[in-house]
């Protein structure tokens, strides 16, 4: 190996180990900074003496605290009741609905029935191929067979995208699920499954989607 090729390796490694050294050194400064400095002078007021930390440990209390209500019936009725007051303000609930919808498919995997699966759209004769989740079927007037509703998210932003009707046979089947299709739009896809395949298998048609029409 030569000098070039040895120095550039070398840099290359030294680049791998620091990054992530440093993006999490500035997400703790972050929290230990920001998050601690909104809840320690009131955290302050309480105790009568600063301690560092110590509104980032209020942070995680209150988070905490937060579950415990949710965990139980009356806290998710009220929960409920609050979500449903979000969803009835203008612009408030275009932020706050699709941000939820985001985290209960990141953290939530049960949840992922809102997508039911991941699935690729692969038109006739393009090398590209786009994700997506398919969301539901849609009928177009005189096809006997239902469209496909199929979200297609922004990278990495999967809070916007767009919404497409495909036909069943330009849409194939992933095997991954749509939680770990989620985090691979996300993180632009770096953090993809390593057995992530598109399989040359179309949609199943169903008998019942067909004589729907007749």
């Amino acid at each position: 190996m030569n000098i070039k090729n040895h120095f550039k390796n070398t840099l290359l490694a030294g680049v791998l180990t620091l990054v992530p050294l440093g993006v999490t050194y500035f997400f703790l400064r972050f929290l230990f900074t920001t998050i601690d400095g909104w809840l320690a002078p009131i955290v302050e007021g309480v105790l009568g003496k600063r301690y560092p930390g110590i509104g980032l440990f209020a942070t995680v209390l209150i988070v905490y605290l937060v579950g415990v209500i949710v965990s139980n019936i009356v806290g998710r009725k009220l929960i409920g009741v609050g979500e449903l007051i979000l969803t009835k303000i203008p612009l408030v609930r275009d932020v706050y609905a699709p941000v939820k919808q985001l985290v209960d498919m990141v953290l939530i995997p049960s949840k992922s029935k809102n997508f039911k699966r991941t699935v690729a759209i692969k038109t006739p004769g393009s090398p590209i191929r786009v994700i997506g989740f398919v969301t539901g079927q849609a009928r177009e007037e005189g096809n006997r067979v239902p469209l496909l509703s199929i979200f297609v998210p922004t990278s990495p932003n999967p809070t916007t995208g767009v919404l497409l009707f495909c036909d069943p046979e330009i849409v194939y089947e992933t095997n991954i699920k749509p939680e770990a299709a989620m985090k691979l739009l996300v993180s632009g896809g770096i953090v993809a499954p390593p057995d992530f395949t598109i399989q040359q298998m179309l949609q199943p048609i169903t008998k019942k989607d067909v004589t729907s029409e007749i």
